[in-house]
């Protein structure tokens, strides 16, 4: 079995392109509409996972006909409504503000996880994921509480983040028996089909294709790999191996990534953020801390019962 150390640092880079993703996005020239960017850049991810799958001739497993009906449905949760939502969002909301509400996946994954998959939820979860929802609140108000009000673009990141969440827990419940790079590639390329017959109907994808500039193409290009293709397979790779309970509280990191990424491009933080980004790493730490609390007893007890067997 895979180490979980690499595992958890493959959910970390993850979570880094995502963070990334809302400041490129916003970086896509006027022309580029949401939802051709958003189709373009799971078109990219394909093509990349189609080519890999030419290079290895080694049989995949065989679908049954539920498999395939949740691979479409999970296509539909995760690729079409998270991404067309988040694309959409950053027309009418800030990157560091949509990236702080989908920090709160943990919260929301806590409870679907405790309602589909019956997990456990601990102390160490809730005061975790209190923490990291309060460092979240004050950099969404910036310390003035009154000033908590949810914009249209608001409201569509919260639907990226429930239906976020929704196909991270469903996964794990539905499909955690398919590999992971055939599992990549229905779900990505099922939801890039979905999208593009989206596109199709409400815009002009070929007009907006046409007028991409080299800023355009490459912002794309790093989405589609970085932010689609590798980040997608890290994260599934963590919600099998560790759970997606546990990975979940990684999201909180989301903002920290954007803001950190803004500042190098010349946008100093608020004071209230950088406290926020202290709360939210926090509360990171904390929600995870009952499982290496428990890790490290477990091997003092497994030591110990060494020794006296020696003695």
């Amino acid at each position: 079995m895979m180490h979980t150390s690499k595992v958890w640092l493959g959910v970390l880079l993850a979570i880094f392109f995502w963070g990334s993703n809302f400041n490129a996005i916003q970086g896509l020239s006027p022309s580029m509409t949401p939802i051709v960017a958003a189709t373009v850049r799971f078109g990219v991810a394909c093509a990349c996972l189609l080519l890999l799958r030419l290079l290895r001739h080694s049989p995949e497993s065989i679908l049954s006909r539920r498999d395939k009906i949740y691979l479409l449905v999970l296509a539909f949760i995760g690729v079409l409504v998270q991404n067309c939502a988040i694309f959409i969002s950053l027309d009418h909301t800030s990157a560091v503000n949509a990236s702080i509400i989908i920090a709160n996946m943990p919260l929301a994954g806590l409870l679907l996880s405790a309602l589909i998959l019956n997990t456990q939820i601990t102390r160490y979860h809730l005061i975790g994921t209190a923490v990291s929802l309060a460092g979240v609140l004050l950099v969404l108000t910036r310390g003035n509480w009154q000033q908590l009000a949810l914009q249209s673009g608001d409201v569509l990141a919260l639907l990226a983040l429930f239906s976020g969440c929704l196909y991270t827990v469903l996964a794990k419940k539905w499909v955690s028996h398919i590999p992971l790079s055939q599992f990549l590639r229905w779900t990505l390329g099922a939801g890039f089909i979905q999208m593009a017959l989206i596109a199709s109907w409400l815009e002009q994808p070929f007009v907006a294709i046409q007028s991409m500039t080299q800023s355009d193409m490459m912002i794309i290009l790093y989405m589609g790999i970085c932010g689609t293709l590798v980040a997608y397979y890290f994260w599934m790779q963590g919600t099998q191996v560790i759970g997606p309970r546990k990975v979940t509280s990684m999201f909180n990191l989301i903002p920290v990534f954007t803001l950190v990424i803004s500042m190098a491009l010349g946008t100093m933080p608020y004071f209230t953020q950088l406290v926020g980004i202290v709360l939210v790493t926090s509360g990171v730490v904390i929600a995870n801390s009952n499982v290496r609390i428990k890790s490290f007893v477990q091997t003092k007890l497994n030591t110990s019962r060494a020794v006296s067997r020696e003695l």
